[in-house]
């Protein structure tokens, strides 16, 4: 399976695409697995009925708010490594990844909401 990973910014009935910093949704998965993990946030819900989506997350109001605030207390570097080592990633791209994800969080404001999917 291809794993490509896509962002969107849902507002206003309208959904933007957004660039994924050219990583794979393997990346997001690990990425989507701390937050659960060591974050105890569940990013995640259940998958549409799509048969081509293999995972998705849904990012909005205080669920986006308490991400993004510990994404912007870690040190992203030494976060990347962490990551990285448990799923046999390279700390690169994760640390792009996490950079991404920070960035895409920053635009969610009001009503608005940020999906990621992975087919």
């Amino acid at each position: 399976m291809s794993q490509i990973a896509s962002f969107y910014l849902l507002k206003d009935g309208k959904r933007q695409e957004l660039p994924n910093g050219n990583c794979s949704g393997a990346v997001y998965m690990a990425i989507w697995d701390f937050c659960e993990r060591e974050l105890d946030l569940d990013v995640r819900f259940p998958a549409p009925q799509e048969e081509d989506t293999l995972d998705c997350a849904l990012l909005e109001g205080e669920l986006a708010s308490e991400l993004l605030i510990a994404l912007w207390v870690q040190d992203l570097p030494k976060l990347a490594a962490e990551i990285a080592t448990g799923w046999d990633l390279p700390t690169s791209e994760v640390k792009i990844g996490l950079e991404t994800l920070r960035s895409h969080l920053e635009l969610v404001r009001g009503n608005a909401a940020l999906l990621y999917e992975m087919v």
